[in-house]
Formats: C-alpha cells, sequence, structure tokens
C-alpha cells in the first residue's frame, strides 16, 4: 500500500512542481490585482511630546500633511487617528529650535514624504508673578447713593505661564457693574490679563481667575446754602421797618429726596408785644427731620414802623 503511495507520488514529479509555482504564482497575482498598493495623503495634527514639566512648547499649531502607501485594504481598515505627526522634545532645553517631525502608524504602511519635515519650536520656561488687581466700574448707583469702597476678596493675583507670555502682561483687570444699584452687594468679577494696549495675553493663567468684590454703597450727603427766614407775628396794623437776621444763609446737609424742595429754613415765631417797637434776640432754627446744620440758633433785630 505505501508503495503504491509513494509510486503515485512520484510519477510526474516535476510536472507536478510545475503546477504547484504556477498556482502560487498566479495566486500572488490575483490577490495583488485585488489589493493593490496605492498612495494616501493625511493631514495630521501636529503633538509636542516630552515637554520638560518645567517648561513650556510655543510653536504655529498645524497639520502635517503625511503621504503613506500600503494595499488598498490597509487605507479601508485604518483612519486618520491611526496615525500620528509630533516633535519629540525629550532633553531640548528653553530655547528656539527648528525640530525634525516624527510619525508613527500602523504596521504595513510605508512613508513616502511628510510635509514640512520641521517645524520651528520655542521654549520657554514656566514663571509666575504676582500683580495687583485693577477694577473698572462701569454704569452708576442709584440717583442720590454712591459708591463708598471696593472690598476685594485678593488685592493680589499669581500669574502662571511662558516667561515670554507673562513678561508682556502690564495690567490684570476686572469689570465691577453697578446697575443703578442703591445698596451695598457681592459680586464675581473675572480677572483678564492685558497687554499695554489693552489686549487680552493668551497662555497666561491668572490665579484666582475669578475674586469677589463687596461694593459698599452709602447715601449720598447733599449740602445746599439757603437763607434763614424770622417767622414774626405783628400786633394788628403795624408794619416791619427794619429786620435783620445773622446769619442770613445756612448751609443744610441731607439725602437728596430731604433736601431737594427745602428753599428757606424758618426761625421758631417771634411775637411783638402790643406795647414795644423793637425787638432783638436769638432765636432758635425750625430744623426739618432728616436735614442736618451748622447752627442752630440765628439773632435776628427786628423794628416796626411808628
Amino acid at each position: 500500500m505505501l508503495e503504491q503511495i509513494k509510486n503515485a507520488f512520484q510519477r510526474n514529479l516535476i510536472k507536478k512542481i510545475v503546477a504547484l509555482i504556477l498556482s502560487m504564482a498566479l495566486w500572488f497575482f490575483v490577490m495583488g490585482s485585488q489589493d493593490p498598493t496605492i498612495n494616501g495623503t493625511y493631514e495630521v495634527p501636529l503633538s509636542i511630546a516630552n515637554v520638560s514639566p518645567k517648561c513650556t512648547a510655543i510653536y504655529d499649531e498645524r497639520d502635517i500633511r503625511v503621504k503613506l502607501s500600503a494595499p488598498r485594504s490597509y487605507f479601508i481598515d485604518y483612519g486618520t487617528n491611526n496615525i500620528r505627526a509630533f516633535a519629540n522634545m525629550a532633553g531640548y532645553e528653553a530655547g528656539e529650535y527648528e525640530v525634525p517631525i516624527e510619525t508613527s502608524f500602523p504596521k504595513g504602511f510605508e512613508l513616502d514624504s511628510i510635509y514640512p519635515e520641521k517645524i520651528h519650536v520655542k521654549i520657554d520656561p514656566i514663571i509666575e508673578r504676582q500683580i495687583p488687581v485693577e477694577l473698572i466700574v462701569t454704569g452708576s448707583p442709584m440717583k442720590g447713593s454712591r459708591v463708598s469702597e471696593l472690598e476685594k476678596s485678593s488685592e493680589n493675583l499669581t500669574l502662571i505661564g511662558a516667561k515670554s507670555a507673562v513678561e508682556n502682561v502690564k495690567r490684570v483687570i476686572g469689570y465691577v457693574v453697578l446697575n443703578s444699584s442703591s445698596e451695598t452687594f457681592e459680586q464675581p468679577v473675572p480677572m483678564t490679563a492685558i497687554d499695554e494696549d489693552g489686549r487680552e495675553v493668551g497662555g497666561v493663567r491668572v490665579a484666582p481667575s475669578v475674586i469677589t468684590v463687596t461694593v459698599n454703597i452709602e447715601r449720598e450727603i447733599i449740602t445746599k446754602i439757603v437763607p434763614i427766614i424770622a417767622d414774626l407775628k405783628l400786633p394788628s396794623g403795624r408794619e416791619i421797618a427794619k429786620l435783620k437776621v445773622l446769619p442770613e444763609f445756612v448751609e443744610i446737609s441731607g439725602f437728596e429726596e430731604k433736601i431737594e424742595h427745602i428753599d428757606s429754613i424758618k426761625t421758631e415765631s417771634i411775637s411783638f408785644p402790643e406795647d414795644k417797637n423793637s425787638f432783638s434776640g436769638v432765636i432758635k432754627l425750625i430744623i426739618p427731620e432728616g436735614i442736618s446744620t451748622k447752627i442752630e440758633e440765628a439773632d435776628v433785630i427786628a423794628e416796626l414802623k411808628e
């Protein structure tokens, strides 16, 4: 039995080997024609790798054009997420460099070209800097009120970022909005780092980024100078010949709604006796509620006509 199998295998051996070679060649030909090698170009976002934790990388963010070749099926099976383009910053210290672009992609692909081949990268040390808070008040309080004080939860802030960016910051500002406020209130105020031209500086972190501002509002005291009017009660049929009040005017103070309609301050009433033609004395002023004055009395001199 074994002899028969051996004879059958050896019969036409050369023809069988040739047939095997041809069939294998045909298989590779068919497979190659069904899955040919093609080229493909990917736009891959650039990433920066291995930057020192004490530094930051500054570069023009851009996509890298990567041209690859592989069997057509590979381009179907793999997408952009499987391809990376990066600048490896391991070992680079502070300074500016032209760094070659490296790539990674699945096995079976071959790199044809990459553009650009290098990118300019600046390695900048990360620093911190203290800077005072500056508040800008917008709007106005309710009429008759004023802002007496702005209390900040932080007087100074910390700038954190690349040295070149932090040094470019001239002010850190926040806006306090009043909106016709009439009472003391608290307001969260975001803080923004700006340069000497008033533009926001990117790449800088402000800590804290938001502070609390207490806006103390108080009623505004208005002052006004008005005449003093002596209140004289004359005997029937008599007229004033001479009247003098010293001082003639008085300064009054109070809230606007209390003071705006007051045009004069009167004295207490003065009554002339029937048998007298003159009066001289110190008379108290009648001061309305909510109004204050620097004096409370006035000298009054009066004479009646004969």
